[in-house]
């Protein structure tokens, strides 16, 4: 019986990737949704004036980052005390890979002349969880 128990979480997640992940909306929706999800970014260092927001990378890793939110947030409480932890240990390895798409995601804006014009930047995404009902 306890390994049925262990499946569950498995197949979660399994299902989670197949249902949500492999069947992703159109960059226009990805983009819609980003927008819905409050996501806060805030420079660390450098000037992120000139950033480009847009670009298709960024804006499918924070999706995906911002769905793995909600997916956790929804079934986190339904998993068994004992699955917990291996269910953590899980979705903390997709939110690795998403972060590590994130970190990858070249957001520079295209129009430099010259290469080293490129300057250094470090940015902070804060997902705001607060829900406010007017």
């Amino acid at each position: 019986m306890n390994s049925t128990k262990k499946t569950d979480a498995v197949d979660k997640i399994k299902r989670f990737q197949e249902e949500i992940l492999a069947k992703k909306p159109t960059f226009g929706d990805m983009v819609h949704d980003v927008r819905m999800m409050n996501f806060k970014i805030r420079p660390v260092s450098g000037n992120i004036a000139e950033l480009d927001y847009g670009n298709n990378d960024f804006i499918d890793a924070l999706w995906s980052l911002g769905k793995l939110d909600e997916f956790f947030r929804s079934e986190f409480e339904t998993i068994d005390t004992e699955e917990q932890d291996a269910f953590f240990r899980m979705i903390n390895n997709l939110r690795v890979n998403f972060q590590n798409k994130l970190k990858q995601a070249n957001i520079q804006a295209d129009d430099f002349e010259d290469a080293s014009m490129m300057q250094l930047f470090e940015i902070e995404i804060i997902k705001d969880n607060n829900l406010r009902i007017n």
